[in-house]
């Protein structure tokens, strides 16, 4: 593979650049999408787009596949990545590919991949008043979206009770003050099977110890 690609100075305000995982998946998907629209099998595969899996994904940058799930899901609620899956294949397609990998950019005019994403960080307000009301408009709906998601992603562990992955929900789906973002998604690694083994241990200990502090006072 020949070739360049742009990259910003912006990119280091990129909400998720300190996320290791997340950079590495985004920066190979810049390196391989196509930079001309091509056919692949019959399938047009346009500029900024790429065919690939989550196996092959996982083996190129030596990450687990769930790892590689999360950082996808995590782009792809974002607003950063678009996917379409078939039976055959998935077509990941970079959002606004072109506004920042265009010509004008050769000339080191500032791009701020902010504004071309539409998206707030915690430190930088990148548009006006009106611009701002219309992303958390955005953002309330894309939440209740995500939300969705999650419960179902919790909630398919039914070996696990009811009672605690709906506890384990509630707590890791409660929202920021400004309604952006859940618990969880605050985190910088989180893996639902990993943190419900942990969610489940603690559910236990207090039992552990209330039964044994029983125990003692009736032996008294």
């Amino acid at each position: 593979m020949i070739g360049y690609v742009l990259m910003h100075r912006d990119l280091m305000d990129w909400e998720w650049y300190q996320s290791p995982n997340i950079v590495r998946l985004y920066f190979h998907l810049i390196f391989k999408v196509n930079f001309k629209d091509k056919k692949w099998q019959g399938q047009l595969v346009k500029r900024g787009q790429l065919i690939t899996s989550n196996n092959h994904l996982a083996t190129d940058l030596r990450l687990s596949i769930q790892a590689v799930r999360t950082a996808i899901q995590k782009l792809q609620d974002s607003g950063y990545i678009k996917i379409k899956s078939t039976n055959r294949f998935t077509l990941i397609t970079l959002i606004n590919y072109d506004k920042f990998q265009s010509a004008n950019t050769e000339s080191n005019k500032p791009v701020n991949l902010q504004t071309v994403f539409k998206k707030h960080t915690n430190n930088t307000q990148i548009t006006t008043t009106k611009e701002s009301k219309k992303g958390n408009e955005f953002n309330k709906e894309t939440i209740n979206d995500r939300r969705v998601r999650f419960k179902k992603q919790v909630f398919k562990h039914s070996k696990i009770k009811f009672e605690i992955l709906e506890s384990f929900f509630d707590y890791w789906s409660e929202l920021s003050l400004d309604k952006t973002k859940m618990r969880y998604e605050t985190e910088r690694f989180f893996e639902i099977d990993k943190r419900l083994t942990k969610w489940l241990a603690n559910e236990r200990t207090p039992k552990i110890k209330s039964k044994s502090k029983t125990e003692l006072l009736t032996n008294r």
